[in-house]
């Protein structure tokens, strides 16, 4: 996935320090250019909005994916709203991070989103 948010180069090393399971079933991709529409902001992430893909389903995500144009938005680039099931103990290696959120690789390949507050650095 390419990400319009900056690489952490080397990835950091982090662990799991608390549970964190999936909240969106299935998770939503969309491509770059893709139309959305927008909806709420996150109360508790103010970088992220609930968005619903003109294919249907719907998501969070981040502002810096969206070109905004009202309630419609196009993806900057192509998007994967999956969130990385982790427990404690799991070894992540992480490559970018934005508005309290990280995405991360489990050493079992498993990639996803992951709240910065279920994570301690290595």
């Amino acid at each position: 996935m390419k990400l319009p948010v900056p690489l952490i180069d080397p990835p950091r090393r982090a662990l799991a320090a608390a549970v964190h399971r999936p909240s969106d079933h299935p998770p939503l991709r969309v491509r770059a250019g893709q139309a959305v529409t927008v909806g709420r902001r996150d109360e508790e992430w103010p970088l992220w909005f609930r968005c619903r893909a003109d294919g249907g389903g719907e998501a969070w995500i981040p502002e810096a994916w969206l070109e905004r144009d009202g309630a419609r938005a196009t993806l900057r680039a192509d998007y994967d709203a999956t969130e990385l099931e982790v427990a404690p103990g799991d070894r992540l290696a992480v490559t970018h991070a934005y508005g309290g959120w990280l995405w991360a690789e489990r050493a079992d390949g498993a990639r996803g989103w992951v709240p910065t507050r279920c994570v301690e650095w290595e």
